[in-house]
């Protein structure tokens, strides 16, 4: 995308989002990959790329292997506190604090959006910050050594509490977030593929519905269009500081 054309699509963005009262931020891996934390499918260092990693994956070949999966998992919850929000998260969530209806909805685990200050956040499939009983179900506090996965209460055994294949979402979040994508002003697709379902139903949610669609990726083949779908080719990190900054700039003008 050339810098006149991208310039453009940011300006498209701004003026969307300044329009906006009611907004919906969809986010993917690619939000935490500029904050060194792995994607699943793309790169040197794409967490599929190791076969064992879709054993550890799925409740069955948890259980079968379950130290070797704590272990992994163990290793996936230190890269994420080691790992620093970055200009993309600090965006969302300024646009969060300037709309009166804002909810964001992402499908990363790794709680950066949290802590660079996003408050009414739905984690499509969970989060590395705390772990959970197979057996009682009881919450806790990821254990800081890792240790054996033991639980405390009930002597179970304890997993990260993320979705895993085969399982479901975590209950009422896909139907909150297909509501608000339906119901907002705007909504930003941010560093996804659209390609993993149920998930990337949000987006179509809103294109179905009329709504103006927002896409920032490097990659825009496979999203959905509608005759408000506004694209702009780039890095979250570079693309959502600038759209955020032109939208109330252009507001005190």
């Amino acid at each position: 995308m050339s810098d006149d054309i991208l310039g453009a699509a940011i300006d498209a963005a701004a003026r969307a989002l300044a329009a906006a009262t009611s907004v919906v931020v969809f986010t993917g891996a690619g939000v935490s990959a500029e904050s060194g934390i792995p994607t699943f499918r793309s790169g040197a260092n794409a967490l599929w790329s190791n076969a064992d990693i879709a054993q550890f994956a799925n409740p069955t070949g948890y259980r079968r292997r379950p130290h070797d999966a704590w272990s992994w998992y163990a290793k996936r919850a230190q890269v994420a506190r080691e790992a620093q929000p970055n200009a993309a998260h600090h965006a969302i969530a300024e646009i969060e604090r300037r709309v009166s209806s804002f909810v964001l909805v992402t499908q990363n685990v790794d709680g950066l959006h949290r802590r660079a200050g996003s408050a009414n956040v739905i984690e499509l499939h969970g989060t590395l910050r705390r772990a959970r009983c197979f057996a009682c179900s009881r919450y806790s506090e990821w254990p800081e050594p890792p240790g054996e996965p033991t639980c405390g209460d009930c002597g179970g055994l304890l997993r990260p509490d993320v979705v895993m294949f085969e399982e479901m979402l975590p209950e009422g979040a896909m139907e909150a977030a297909i509501d608000a994508a339906r119901a907002c002003d705007v909504l930003f697709s941010v560093g996804t593929s659209a390609l993993v379902w149920p998930a990337a139903e949000i987006p179509r949610a809103a294109v179905n519905a009329g709504k103006t669609v927002v896409v920032v990726n490097p990659d825009l083949e496979g999203h959905p269009w509608g005759r408000t779908t506004i694209s702009v080719r780039g890095a979250a990190g570079a693309v959502l500081p600038r759209v955020v900054e032109r939208a109330w700039n252009r507001e005190q003008r």
